[in-house]
């Protein structure tokens, strides 16, 4: 009987076990209750080892995103992902590669480190009213140490970086060099702080608000001389220079 019984208790739990272990993706996040800003399409695999054709973020579309999920992790009433998203080559798309551990109670409640991100600069811009129409190559690069949200910025330590950075001109691309930038916490929010040397002479300081939406932007720049003079006809559409030829804006 007790031989019986213990089968019978080994056969539920490796039932069980396999339902867990086989349990399709597309039914768990069917029943998540997701933030209205995010989207999920195209859900394959297992909760375990799974993929998305496309997750859109504020607008924002990611492709191909792959997820290595870890059990452990769920004893401890998180939900820790390894994420490897978009193709770190194609510099149209964003991507995004690092662990990232969500708390299985507020999904807004999010921890990474060690990550890379990368997208396009142009669909940045496009989100940005500026004095007139800009267009500009290459991604930015934003190099995660350690993040916090809960859902506030608790705690932020990255750099970011303009790659290959271009504005297209009268006669073909510009060359602007590269850009340096560090991120932090700012009250509940972002903020982005960009300082010399560079090619425009250029420093910023951007806010973000608690749902990544930019609230301002501060700064002052001074073209090399090095630059096309149709780079500092287009920057008097800023305003005029000051003294010490310097152009201060305020977005």
């Amino acid at each position: 009987m007790k031989s019986t019984l213990s089968f019978i208790i080994a056969g539920v739990l490796f039932f069980i076990i396999c339902v867990i272990a086989y349990m399709p993706a597309s039914q768990v996040v069917g029943r998540v209750d997701i933030p209205a800003n995010i989207a999920i399409v195209g859900v394959s695999g297992t909760i375990w080892e799974g993929k998305a054709q496309q997750i859109v973020v504020q607008g924002m579309p990611i492709n191909n995103v792959h997820w290595d999920l870890s059990a452990w992790s769920l004893v401890m009433g998180r939900i820790h992902a390894d994420i490897v998203a978009g193709n770190m080559r194609d510099a149209d798309e964003i991507a995004f590669k690092g662990p990232v551990n969500f708390s299985m109670f507020d999904l807004s409640n999010v921890k990474s480190e060690d990550a890379s991100l990368y997208f396009p600069v142009d669909r940045v811009l496009a989100g940005v009213q500026l004095p007139l129409p800009v267009n500009a190559g290459g991604r930015f690069r934003v190099l995660v140490d350690e993040l916090r949200f809960a859902p506030q910025c608790e705690k932020l330590k990255a750099s970011g970086d303009w790659l290959n950075a271009t504005v297209s001109g009268t006669q073909g691309p510009i060359d602007f060099g590269e850009y340096n930038a560090r991120l932090a916490c700012e009250g509940d929010g972002v903020s982005i702080i960009v300082e010399e040397p560079n090619q425009l002479g250029l420093t910023l300081h951007a806010k973000l608000n608690d749902k990544f939406e930019l609230t301002s932007v501060e700064g002052q720049f001074k073209p090399a001389p090095s630059l096309p003079a149709e780079v500092s006809q287009a920057a008097l559409l800023f305003g005029q220079p000051d003294a010490d030829g310097y152009t201060r804006f305020s977005l």
